[in-house]
């Protein structure tokens, strides 16, 4: 069994900055601070760096019951965003997950996401791709600010789950320099698709991935030969 960890923003879907508004209204319900502006690019960060950051940006300070609050409040508003803001699948996702999941194909999809878990949920549920993953041995945003922290806690379930593991068996799929940053940590390759992502194919290429792809290809079969390159 081969093994890939999808990215989510940028990767799989695009949400017309839900996350990004539904974060900010939440910020502005509980800190009265009206069009908060992020002091950092996004793209990449895990949830719990960013809500830490938005938080110690307005107080000077974060504790655990400040982000902790923080969250419930997006959590609460996140739903209404969804449904309110216009995103989408990006191009062949979904009949790529379904290639893979319903043919013998020796690949399982995974989940390598800066959004904390239950978010995560929210956003696949919405846009109709939530069953294709298997959640078990995928690594979510609360667990650390740090996106190789998270890869290196993926692959440590997928070592207790098959300790034969080898790195060439795992793939990485993303649209960001962290995305590659994380197969770097666990020694594995990325696959990074440009459909989604806000970095041109010249600065992702400076960090070295192992592929980059315009957009997931219009024929699935076509995605498996992509993987099986070895070069």
């Amino acid at each position: 069994m081969k093994y890939l960890f999808w990215d989510i923003d940028g990767t799989l879907l695009l949400s017309a900055r839900a996350g990004i508004d539904a974060l900010k209204e939440a910020i502005r319900i509980r800190y009265n601070c009206n069009d908060f502006t992020f002091s950092h690019e996004l793209a990449g960060c895990t949830d719990s760096h960013i809500i830490k950051t938005a938080i110690i940006d307005i107080k000077g300070s974060c504790k655990a019951a400040d982000a902790a609050g923080l969250l419930i409040l997006y959590y609460r508003l996140l739903p209404k965003f969804l449904q309110s803001h216009k995103g989408c699948l990006l191009p062949n996702v979904k009949n790529v997950l379904n290639y893979l999941e319903q043919n013998e194909t020796g690949y399982t999809s995974a989940l390598l996401s800066g959004n904390v878990g239950h978010a995560a949920h929210m956003k696949l549920k919405h846009y109709g791709i939530e069953n294709y993953f298997d959640y078990s041995l995928s690594a979510f945003g609360e667990l650390s600010e740090d996106r190789t922290i998270l890869a290196q806690a993926a692959f440590q379930k997928l070592y207790v789950k098959n300790p034969a593991i080898k790195p060439e068996e795992v793939t990485i799929i993303g649209d960001t320099p962290n995305d590659i940053k994380c197969a770097h940590a666990i020694g594995v390759r990325s696959l990074i698709i440009l459909a989604g992502s806000s970095y041109s194919a010249e600065d992702l290429a400076q960090h070295k991935p192992w592929k980059i792809i315009k957009k997931l290809p219009d024929n699935s079969q076509d995605f498996l030969t992509e993987l099986a390159d070895r070069s």
